[in-house]
């Protein structure tokens, strides 16, 4: 009873490694799902700007974003199911998939309607995740850590989900490339990761938030007005 006493009234106290130990998590894991949000919010085949206000994707670009694509998604729902597997949640082994698969596919469904929501939509779930991981220490441990791990190791996915970010992505930056940047930006609207039309300008836009695009110098003719 009275060693109860003692340990209920004892100092308790904060230990500098352990702040160092959280600032050191939060950093990397702030940096680790910056980088990754922010490659996933965007299209992600480079435009050249040919001329004045035309942007077309060269063959060498084409080819460099179909080897590459591929090999990006798998990434993608990789890293968003290892966080929800290492997280508290309800979600079972199958779900882990079908989740982290259906959170790349809506932001990469955005990345090319919407940069604002796919922003959004991109940063808010490994953000969270990985903050509340961190502060809050909600890792899934013991009994509940091995059955979701069985579970998904037993998955079997079918080859059409294995294949539906990839149809998905393909079919989303057809569309972009094709009807947004060759003629809907051409006509005057916006599309995402072009300049805004009423600017042109790219050096209105962050680097960050639009996808990398190149300038050849063009000469351009005099404007006889400002002679």
């Amino acid at each position: 009873m009275t060693s109860a006493l003692l340990s209920e009234t004892s100092t308790l106290f904060v230990h500098a490694d352990e702040v160092i130990f959280l600032v050191v998590a939060l950093l990397a894991a702030m940096w680790g799902s910056v980088a990754a949000y922010r490659a996933m919010q965007r299209p992600r085949l480079v435009l050249t700007e040919v001329a004045p206000g035309r942007w077309r994707a060269s063959r060498r670009d084409t080819v460099q974003y179909l080897l590459s694509i591929p090999f990006l998604l798998f990434l993608w729902v990789q890293g968003l199911m290892l966080i929800l597997l290492f997280t508290k949640n309800d979600l079972k082994g199958p779900e882990l998939y079908a989740v982290a698969t259906a959170i790349v596919i809506a932001v990469r469904i955005l990345a090319h309607l919407s940069h604002e929501h796919s922003h959004e939509l991109a940063k808010s779930v490994p953000l969270t995740i990985v903050t509340l991981l961190v502060i809050t220490g909600s890792w899934r441990t013991g009994a509940s850590f091995d059955q979701v791990s069985n579970d998904f190791l037993r998955t079997n996915v079918s080859l059409p989900v294995v294949a539906l970010p990839l149809v998905v992505e393909l079919a989303m930056t057809g569309l972009w490339y094709w009807v947004g940047v060759r003629w809907w930006w051409e006509k005057g609207y916006d599309v995402p990761a072009l300049p805004e039309n009423e600017e042109r300008a790219l050096h209105e836009h962050s680097l960050a938030e639009v996808v990398t695009l190149r300038h050849h110098t063009v000469r351009r003719a005099t404007d006889p007005a400002r002679r």
